[in-house]
C-alpha cells in the first residue's frame, strides 16, 4: 500500500501553516497558557526522549507529557492490542502504537471511535519520508523500509476512515525526536516537515488545539448525526440489524437544484471498515430506513471525481429514467455534499502546486457525493442459479447500453 500511496503524498508543508490552516486559533483564544505550559515542558525535558533505547518504552511518558496540553483527550497506548472487532477481516493488524479519543475511551484499539493515531519509529532507516526533499525529489523516500511504514499508517488511516463518516483525519509519524503531522483525505494526505517536539512548541500545539476544536475541524463529518433510541431501534427492527449496532441519521434533498426542496431523512448504520486503498471514490452502499414513509431504500455515500464534465451520479440515474431506459433504479434524492467548514472538504488537491511541493500526482478533485434508490437489490453472490446470475447481467447490460 505503500508504493500504491506515495503518489498522493503532497508536501513537505511547514508545519506552522499546517496546523494555522486545518486547527486554526479562534481569535479570542488566548495563547499564554499553551506558550507557557510548553516552557515549562521544555525546560523540564518532558519531551526528551531520544535518549530512551527501546521504542515500546517511549509510549507512556509521550503520554503522559502530550496529556498535560490535552486533558480533553485520553491518549491510549494500543500498541499491544489489534482492532480485532472492527476489523477481523483485514488481512494486516491495524495497530497504532497510540490512539486519540475524545470519547473517554481509555482501553484498547477502536478504530470506529479513535480521532488521531500515533506511530513510532525508533530507528531513522524506518523514517517514511526524505529527509531533504526538494523540487526535484520525491517527499516519500524510495526505500522498501520507508514504503512498509507509510503502507502501514497508510492502512491505519484507511482503516479510520472507512469506519466512521468522517471527512478527513490526522495522524503523526514520530522518528526518535522528530515528528511530522499528516492530514488524510480521499485525494492523498498532506504532510509537514519534519520538527523537533522537544525544543519546537508545535506538536504539543497541535494535540492543544485538536482538544479545543469543533468537532468540524477534527475530521467528524456533521451531516451525520447519531440518530435517537427510538429512531435507531424502529431502524435495527426494519433493517434486521443486531441491537448492538450504532445507528446515525442523515438528510438528502429530493431536488438539489431547488431552493425549498424537502429533504428525505434516513438512519443508516455504522460503516464497516474494510482494507481498501484510501484514495478514491471509496463507495459506500447499505439499506437505509425511510423515517416518514416507513420504507426501506439503498444508501450510497461515494466521492465523485470532481470535475465539471462529469455528471452527477443521481443527475444521471434521472436522465436515465426520463428516457425511459429499462432495468435502472429510480433515484428519490440525491446531492454534492459540501460542508460550510472549508476545512471539512477535501483539500489534498487544492495544495499539489504549492511552492513547498514535491513532485506529486495528486491531481483528481473529489466531492462527496450521496443518493438514495427506491429499490435495495440483492447481493450478486446469493444467486439461486447460475440462470438467475446470466439474468442479472443481462438486465445490467441492456440497462447500460439499450
Amino acid at each position: 500500500m505503500g508504493k500504491e500511496m506515495q503518489d498522493y503524498i503532497v508536501g513537505p508543508m511547514p508545519v506552522k501553516d499546517f496546523i494555522d490552516k486545518f486547527l486554526p486559533n479562534p481569535g479570542d483564544n488566548d495563547i499564554s497558557d499553551f506558550t507557557s505550559r510548553f516552557a515549562s515542558a521544555s525546560e523540564s525535558d518532558v519531551f526528551n526522549l531520544r535518549s530512551i533505547q527501546r521504542e515500546q518504552d517511549v509510549y507512556q511518558p509521550f503520554i503522559n507529557g502530550m496529556q498535560e496540553f490535552a486533558p480533553q483527550l485520553s491518549f491510549v497506548n494500543t500498541s499491544k492490542h489489534a482492532d480485532t472487532k472492527n476489523c477481523a477481516s483485514f488481512t494486516f493488524n491495524v495497530m497504532p502504537d497510540v490512539c486519540v479519543y475524545a470519547d473517554g475511551t481509555s482501553d484498547g484499539c477502536d478504530i470506529t471511535k479513535a480521532e488521531v493515531h500515533i506511530e513510532f519509529k525508533w530507528n531513522d532507516a524506518l523514517d517514511a519520508f526524505s529527509k531533504n526533499p526538494g523540487v526535484d525529489n520525491p517527499i516519500v523516500s524510495q526505500t522498501d523500509k520507508a514504503f512498509d511504514t507509510l503502507g502501514q499508517i497508510t492502512s491505519y488511516a484507511a482503516a479510520q476512515l472507512g469506519a466512521q463518516y468522517c471527512t478527513h483525519l490526522f495522524s503523526v509519524l514520530v522518528i526518535r525526536n522528530r515528528a511530522r503531522l499528516i492530514r488524510w483525505d480521499r485525494e492523498g494526505a498532506i504532510v509537514t516537515n519534519a520538527f523537533d517536539y522537544q525544543h519546537e512548541p508545535h506538536l504539543a500545539d497541535f494535540f492543544y488545539r485538536f482538544a479545543r476544536a469543533s468537532p468540524a475541524l477534527r475530521g467528524v463529518d456533521t451531516s451525520v448525526t447519531l440518530a435517537s433510541d427510538e429512531e435507531a431501534t424502529l431502524a435495527r427492527t426494519a433493517l434486521k440489524l443486531a441491537p448492538t449496532i450504532r445507528m446515525f441519521k442523515v438528510a438528502v434533498p429530493w431536488d438539489p437544484a431547488a431552493d425549498n426542496s424537502g429533504w428525505l431523512t434516513l438512519i443508516i448504520p455504522q460503516p464497516v471498515a474494510k482494507g481498501y486503498p484510501l484514495v478514491g471514490r471509496w463507495t459506500r452502499t447499505c439499506p437505509a430506513f425511510d423515517i416518514l414513509n416507513e420504507t426501506v431504500v439503498m444508501f450510497k455515500d461515494s466521492w465523485r471525481v470532481s470535475i465539471e464534465d462529469v455528471l452527477l451520479e443521481g443527475k444521471t440515474y434521472r436522465l436515465l429514467k426520463s428516457k425511459k431506459v429499462r432495468n435502472v433504479a429510480t433515484c428519490i434524492a440525491f446531492h454534492d455534499v459540501i460542508h460550510p467548514v472549508p476545512q471539512q472538504n477535501t483539500q489534498t488537491v487544492k495544495f499539489r502546486n504549492a511552492k513547498w511541493v514535491c513532485p506529486n500526482q495528486a491531481v483528481t478533485p473529489h466531492t462527496l457525493h450521496r443518493l438514495v434508490l427506491d429499490i435495495v437489490g440483492e447481493k450478486l453472490t446469493d444467486f439461486k442459479s447460475s440462470r438467475q446470475l446470466v439474468q442479472s447481467v443481462r438486465d445490467a447490460l441492456v440497462g447500460m447500453y439499450f
